[in-house]
């Protein structure tokens, strides 16, 4: 089953096309497929790798006989990988048609080859390429190549998401320690920022992330005594309506939330993943509140104590990785040593 979804490209701020490619199992369940994209010019040896793939359980989306119509269906299809035959009889071979695919796509590709001189070899070097199969190829060795190069490439986007993250993060903290600390006065407390300047310190953050929204939470003393949270600033994508001047995030409560577990889990300096789907009942208030369906909510610790509690919130329901949550546990630190500075 193919299901065609427009998304938001934040960096470019405009529509963009995704193909998502899912099979049903005999039990009824969803699970999604890598897409390999094969540039073949000889139809047999296209065919038959088409069928190998399909057996191995893998989508073909499109095959392609010439470079220049795999650039045109690549760039439609952004499948997962491409298997690129080195030797095209066509005016763009194998090796300059990867080399553009890496460049303007981004997507690994793979190189088949019967031969390959020393100066063919050191061209497909600097295209980066995720691996070879020499033809004949052996199913098990085709398997294993893919395999690695999709692991490899996923392991890359992870890392290169969290570097960007902590980057958007080192400026937003450099900005915030520029701007707070000019004259502290004697009586010291942690610093209350312009709204929109931490919206904007905030939004490369979220780009980063390719966030739904950021939320942060101040928590405080109530007029009984009893401990409150307020929401004090927000960035949201072009999708997030504001939620900063809803009463029901003003001067609230944990319990009245349904969150109390929250905060015992932050003042011990857990990280909360939380999820519309798998939240007990009595705790999705917030994220209805705030309409997302997933978050990422790390605790804000100035000086030893728990100052509040920032959210890294998603429109769909999202797993992050183990990466991505180290760097927003990171970015809380950070905000918290810059808010807290003196």
């Amino acid at each position: 089953m193919w299901v065609t979804v427009t998304t938001m490209d934040k960096a470019m701020q405009r529509p963009e096309q995704l193909t998502i490619r899912r099979t049903i199992t005999k039990k009824g369940c969803l699970m999604e497929k890598p897409a390999i994209f094969i540039v073949e010019d000889e139809a047999i040896v296209a065919n038959d790798i088409r069928e190998t793939l399909e057996s191995l359980g893998y989508d073909v989306p499109g095959i392609a006989k010439s470079g220049e119509i795999a650039l045109e269906k690549v760039g439609t299809i952004r499948p997962d990988l491409v298997l690129m035959d080195i030797h095209l009889a066509t005016q763009m071979d194998g090796v300059e048609t990867a080399g553009r695919i890496h460049a303007l796509y981004g997507i690994p590709v793979i190189y088949l080859t019967a031969y390959a001189d020393k100066t063919l070899l050191d061209r497909a070097k600097v295209t980066e390429p995720y691996g070879y199969v020499i033809k004949p190829y052996d199913e098990r060795e085709l398997q294993s190549v893919i395999e690695m190069a999709l692991y490899k490439h996923r392991i890359e986007r992870e890392i290169k998401k969290r570097d960007d993250i902590l980057f958007a993060v080192s400026s937003a903290v450099e900005w915030l320690l520029r701007i707070s600390r000019e004259d502290v006065p004697f009586d010291w407390k942690p610093h209350d920022f312009n709204t929109a300047d931490i919206r904007d310190i905030l939004e490369p953050i979220g780009l980063a992330l390719d966030a739904g929204a950021i939320g942060i939470f101040k928590a405080g003393t109530g007029p009984a005594g009893s401990e409150s949270i307020s929401m004090m600033y927000e960035w949201g994508c072009p999708d997030y309506h504001t939620c900063l001047y809803k009463p029901e995030l003003k001067e609230t409560s944990y319990p009245a939330l349904g969150i109390s577990r929250w905060h015992d889990l932050l003042l011990k300096g857990e990280v909360i993943r939380a999820s519309l789907s798998t939240l007990p009942e009595e705790e999705k208030q917030l994220l209805v509140l705030l309409g997302i369906k997933s978050g990422v909510i790390v605790p804000i610790v100035i000086h030893d104590n728990l100052w509040g509690f920032i959210g890294f919130f998603d429109m769909a329901e999202r797993a992050r990785s183990p990466d991505e949550v180290e760097a927003l546990r990171i970015t809380a630190n950070l905000l918290g040593a810059a808010m807290g500075y003196r």
